[in-house]
């Protein structure tokens, strides 16, 4: 009897533990983009902070439904209207994980050719965060060329910093912030490293926001500023050869 009191009692802490593990935790899946809604795919549309000749950033994004699992995917327009890249990412319980990463670039014969990641961590955005200390891991890996050997490689920690707010169209909307810290190791006849940081806004209802990136003395700086159906990109593609 005794020994079997002993274990209830022990049993009742690792209830309490986990009961106090899991009320430590909160979960910030709304502030991720709004998957259902875009099963009904659009475009968000970026622009750099006090800096015109950088140009729009677009993507277009589409949640997709299989038998067996949930798909997020990006197709990255620059402000060319040129696929450059293209995201597709898991929903899983506790977040998303990246499972494609593919870059469209161009050989010396301007053909353009894809890039696709090698993916050794595919953190992308957690739906469950505790504090400060909340570090979620992606590391990416390309391969350009293999002979000659040419390869980038990108590391990015994405450490959870708390809540903020930022205005969109004239509204106050709830937020979670993420501090970036990320290193970029590329070989191309010979070796090249860079470690930069930055900040991301995620708002409740509309995903990421606001994006800052620190590489030395250069400060980019992007914010949202419109979400629209295709046809409106295509559109101002149109426009655009007009210019």
């Amino acid at each position: 009897m005794k020994y079997i009191k002993q274990i209830c009692f022990f049993g009742f802490l690792v209830f309490l533990f986990s009961c106090a593990e899991e009320e430590g935790k909160r979960n910030v899946r709304a502030f991720y983009y709004p998957l259902e809604e875009l099963k009904t795919p659009m475009v968000y549309e970026y622009r750099a902070i006090n800096n015109d000749s950088l140009g729009a950033e677009y993507w277009y994004f589409e949640t997709h439904e299989t038998d067996t699992a949930t798909y997020f995917t990006g197709n990255h327009f620059n402000r060319n209207f040129e696929v450059s890249q293209f995201s597709s990412e898991e929903v899983v319980q506790n977040g998303t994980i990246q499972r494609d990463y593919v870059l469209f670039t161009y050989d010396s014969l301007g053909q353009q050719f894809q890039v696709p990641a090698e993916i050794e961590f595919g953190n992308t955005f957690p739906f469950e965060v505790k504090d400060s200390n909340s570090i979620f891991l992606q590391k990416l890996k390309w391969t350009f060329s293999e002979n000659p050997l040419i390869m980038t490689t990108l590391i990015r920690n994405r450490r959870y910093i708390g809540e903020s707010k930022y205005t969109y169209k004239g509204k106050i909307y709830d937020c979670i912030e993420f501090q970036l810290k990320e290193l970029i190791d590329d070989f191309n006849n010979g070796y090249f490293e860079k470690e930069y940081e930055g900040v991301e806004r995620y708002a409740k209802g509309m995903g990421l926001v606001y994006y800052k990136k620190i590489i030395d003395d250069i400060i980019l700086e992007y914010e949202l500023v419109g979400v629209y159906p295709m046809e409106t990109l295509e559109q101002k593609f149109k426009a655009s050869l007009n210019e």
